[in-house]
């Protein structure tokens, strides 16, 4: 950052913060002592599929400096593909069963109130808890789960600092916001001046008039306007890269990690306008918004640049890396994420970006793939740790250890390090609104239902915990992933206690049983899916069907379990035609002629004009053996539509006394 910009800041700042942050002690001069440094930037969602055509380009120069100078990897996630879940995976090394963080919220222990997720649900150490036990000056900015913010041997400032997450009364209320104490006041002043765009600099990306822009801000939309959106997630990404710069110039920690939720974020608003055009996206839509994804990215490389070139300055391993990939390309989802449900996921896919240059990395342009749980393990060779036995990742070959570090003997993390937090006392209304706060965004991003926002815990006051249903069944799903499936049954029905109407847990426990070839308990789960509020109800009825008729050859059972399956779906939605439709068609592929008649007749009777009904229910009479009133459906079904060959091929054969197929 420009030594103007860093005076600009400390004039501005109260007494508290200038003595915590911008110390007079430490000056821009690299350190004396070579000690292992490692500076890490987290941007969520990084996929290559974007990264490697935009650094072709040439729109991300630092980008490309740092990988001419070092090398790359596929990073391999997991499922399911939450925020909240991989980064502390990334930090602890740890899988969401170990580490505890395992969802978007948690519950107050004292009013059960939904809560964004807190460092409180994390039940082991982070690298930064280790290093600063063993004497390693740490930074870490706006990490998730970092609320309330921990005492470490630097400064910590919590994801509670994200003006996308928060609006900025609830965020100055917030207490235990940073780490010295003193920091929290200066981090809320950076946040205000930084965190709200003016009009020149969201027109840079967005192809909108000052009109425009005045109208979407007074309208004041949030994420659910691509104008507001995109201001909201340039503000948030300067918030924390302003606050990691300045702070990492005055302290210059050995460990730097700044995380930067921007890059995951302007996917799901904007990755819809972005070329080539999608056939939902207005040519208007299109010229305005088609250039934000790349507009954001080019500043998000632009703060990348200042972060590299410190890390070069200063003989520190620098380390890029995201928690999953997205999907930028014709596999775009065609509908918009960020207002229905359980689109957020249908965005990501498994595959993530890891980058790093400097000392203990060997230069190379092949690209491996490693793990999510690889990153700790390496952040800990680079730094000189010991490694935890309990690691499922190993450190990544090629990335440390930096010259002159040896490698320290393994050792327990949980008992190694020490994990202190500042303490909040109560719950109080600004707790609530800024709790009620993230519900709205988690729902405008499409992680979160209305229905399963207002959801209470069902559990007994006795048995009742901080874990929402979402984290329970987020586990069982990283489990059913894994192979792990009946285990994964006994956290979905943990899930079911919290929130017995919860559709996606119905769902996903569905899926476990299915794997199981537990057939009637699956069907029975889909349907109570459904009956609760299933995102796209059609789509999982038929997808299950499809599922049966592929196992017809090789099981019989299957085109009994079908039917089954589909009478339970029409006894609880007997006025939906396409499930009756179905049911009647496996009815007459089952031989069961007269009970196809019977769905069809109906059918036909309340649509007169459904050329299919008409002509199931033909082929349903003359399978017993009514030809006469075949033929007779046959020429109706003909009348409205001549352009049947096979209708009227079957109409020929009724009229040779030939037998029904």
């Amino acid at each position: 950052m420009p030594r103007a910009l860093r005076s600009l800041l400390a004039a501005a700042l109260p007494a508290a913060f200038a003595a915590a942050l911008l110390s007079p002690a430490a000056s821009s001069a690299p350190p004396a002592a070579r000690k292992p440094r490692v500076v890490l930037v987290g941007w969520d969602g990084a996929d290559w599929s974007l990264l490697d055509p935009l650094l072709a380009a040439g729109k991300l120069p630092n980008l490309a400096k740092v990988l001419a100078r070092g090398r790359s990897w596929d990073l391999a996630s997991y499922n399911p593909m939450a925020s909240p879940l991989i980064w502390t995976t990334i930090a602890t090394g740890r899988s969401p069963v170990d580490h505890g963080v395992a969802d978007f919220q948690e519950l107050e222990p004292g009013t059960r109130t939904r809560v964004p997720i807190s460092g409180r649900s994390r039940k082991v150490p982070a690298v930064w808890n280790l290093a600063s036990t063993r004497g390693i000056s740490v930074g870490v900015v706006g990490w998730w789960a970092t609320w309330p913010a921990e005492k470490v041997n630097g400064f910590l400032v919590s994801d509670r600092a994200s003006p996308v997450l928060f609006d900025a009364a609830s965020l100055s209320l917030s207490p235990a916001l940073a780490w010295p104490e003193g920091l929290s006041d200066g981090v809320r002043i950076v946040v205000k001046r930084e965190g709200s765009p003016a009009y020149e600099d969201v027109s840079r990306a967005l192809k909108v008039t000052r009109a425009e822009f005045d109208a979407a801000v007074a309208a004041n939309k949030d994420l659910l306007d691509p104008v507001t959106a995109y201001r909201k997630i340039l503000g948030s990404t300067r918030v924390h890269a302003r606050i990691g710069l300045d702070l990492y110039d005055r302290q210059k920690p050995e460990l730097l990690m700044v995380y930067f939720q921007g890059t995951d974020e302007i996917g799901h608003v904007l990755a819809r306008f972005y070329p080539p055009k999608l056939s939902t996206v207005s040519e208007e839509e299109f010229r305005k918004y088609s250039g934000g994804v790349v507009g954001f990215y080019q500043e998000a490389d632009r703060v990348l640049g200042e972060f590299a070139a410190r890390a070069e300055r200063d003989g520190a391993t620098f380390v890029l890396v995201s928690d999953h990939g997205f999907k930028w390309g014709e596999d775009r989802p065609r509908f918009y994420s960020g207002v229905q449900f359980d689109t957020a996921f249908l965005w990501h896919h498994g595959i993530g970006a890891l980058v790093a240059a400097g000392p203990g990395v060997v230069p190379s342009k092949v690209r491996k793939k490693v793990s999510v749980f690889d990153v700790a393990p390496t952040l800990a060779r680079l730094l000189g740790l010991p490694l935890d036995p309990a690691f499922e990742g190993k450190p990544v070959e090629g990335l440390g250890p930096a010259p002159g570090v040896k490698a320290a003997p393994a050792a327990s993390w949980a008992k190694a390090a020490k994990v202190e937090r500042l303490v909040v006392s109560g719950f109080d209304a600004a707790e609530k609104k800024a709790a009620d706060e993230f519900t709205k965004k988690l729902i405008s991003l499409g992680y979160l239902t209305g229905a399963e926002a207002a959801a209470v815990d069902a559990r007994p006051a006795d048995r009742a915990g901080t874990e929402t249903a979402g984290s329970f069944a987020n586990i069982g799903t990283y489990l059913r992933e894994r192979g792990k499936t009946a285990e994964a049954i006994t956290w979905y029905r943990k899930a079911l206690e919290v929130n017995p109407k919860s559709p996606t847990t119905h769902f996903n426990l569905s899926v476990a049983l299915h794997i199981l070839d537990k057939w009637d308990e699956s069907d029975r789960e889909l349907v109570l899916s459904l009956q609760n509020g299933h995102h796209d109800p059609e789509a999982a009825v038929f997808r299950r069907v499809t599922t049966y008729m592929q196992r017809f050859e090789k099981s019989p059972k299957a085109r009994k379990q079908v039917v089954s399956f589909l009478e339970s779906v029409v006894a609880a939605y007997p006025a939906n035609d396409r499930y009756r439709a179905a049911l009647g068609k496996m009815y007459f592929e089952s031989k069961d002629c007269a009970s196809a008649e019977r769905v069809f007749r109906d059918l036909v009777g309340r649509r007169p004009q459904d050329v299919e009904a008409i002509n199931v229910l033909a082929l349903a009479l003359w399978c017993q053996g009514d030809a006469a009133q075949a033929r007779s459906l046959f020429q109706r079904s003909l009348s409205l539509n001549p352009d049947q060959p096979a209708i009227r091929e079957g109409l020929s054969q009724i009229e040779r006394g030939g037998k029904a197929p």
